[in-house]
């Protein structure tokens, strides 16, 4: 019998576990290779890519029978030169000229794809899901309402309640690799354990609103605690995640100098006091396990990310 797991071998063992498995790995690159190569090889022109957390590398190892798993892809249908008062592409139709390609596959047929603004979802049956997203490359500046969106040339729109939304994927999927170089990658994980967290404790948040939330706050806490000499570690990045977001966020929050709309802006006032007195809570709870011991410490752990963190024993 090997000697009992120390917090800090099980924080390893944790963020090891919350990788996606090379057999996962495997499907999730065969479904979306597929995909794209039927529709990219339809009209030369269209151009597809991998969006969300798969683009900015933070997904997680989905949890057995438990968790669905989203692969976001984006369809770049073309260029926004302009704005068309009439006789311009409707979000509607944008979604419908991605449905149709991908319809006429038999096989993607018969799997019944299914709107779901802003995506065509494409069901499989092992719990999988990809979701193509029509958009088109922002070369105009500005939104219909002449709101400026610089740099020209970077972002995409994309449908959103029949309505063309900006989104700045690649830019926001930068951010977060450049802030975890800066953090000597430690932004990375310490994301992926939050999400572990929110799908056990806090489900209904949405994971693009937490990484914006991580990306703001880690960096600084681990520059501030490498500039006084500590020893950085993920359980106290994780306590002081939940201690400074219980008032940020209260806030508005985007990834610095996105296009992207804000990341809180489907959740609501009230939810955001509640969700800042829950972190407030769990800031509590994680300065309380980390003083106690290894066992009762690791027990602690997994009762705040539930499986896959690993037991004690």
């Amino acid at each position: 019998m090997g000697a009992p797991l120390t917090v800090a071998q099980a924080f390893d063992q944790f963020k090891s576990n919350l990788e996606l498995s090379q057999s996962f790995q495997d499907v999730v690159t065969t479904h979306h290779n597929a995909v794209r190569q039927w529709i990219e090889s339809h009209n030369p022109k269209v151009k597809t890519k991998l969006i969300g957390s798969l683009q900015r590398k933070t997904r997680i190892q989905p949890r057995p029978h438990k968790d669905g798993f989203d692969i976001d892809i984006l369809v770049v249908l073309g260029n926004f030169d302009g704005w068309v008062p009439s006789g311009g592409i409707t979000p509607t139709a944008a979604l419908h000229e991605v449905e149709h390609v991908v319809s006429l596959h038999e096989t993607y047929r018969r799997m019944g794809p299914e709107t779901d603004n802003p995506a065509i979802v494409l069901p499989y049956a092992d719990n999988v899901e990809v979701e193509l997203i029509p958009s088109y490359s922002d070369h105009v500046g500005f939104a219909p309402d002449n709101t400026p969106t610089p740099p020209i040339g970077r972002g995409y729109w994309i449908p959103r309640k029949n309505k063309w939304v900006v989104a700045d994927y690649d830019y926001d999927a930068q951010q977060v690799s450049t802030a975890n170089q800066r953090s000597d990658g430690y932004l990375t994980p310490t994301i992926k354990m939050l999400k572990a967290a929110k799908r056990n404790l806090f489900p209904d948040m949405q994971s693009y609103h937490l990484e914006a939330l991580a990306t703001s706050i880690l960096p600084n806490i681990i520059s501030l605690q490498k500039n006084r000499g500590w020893q950085v570690s993920y359980p106290r990045l994780l306590w002081a995640f939940f201690f400074l977001c219980k008032d940020r966020i209260l806030e508005p929050v985007k990834m610095p100098g996105s296009k992207s709309p804000f990341a809180d802006s489907y959740v609501s006032a009230e939810r955001k006091k509640q969700l800042s007195g829950v972190f407030a809570d769990y800031a509590t709870y994680c300065e309380v396990t980390m003083s106690a011991d290894d066992a009762d410490a690791i027990d602690a752990w997994g009762k705040l990310f539930g499986p896959p963190f690993p037991s004690a024993n």
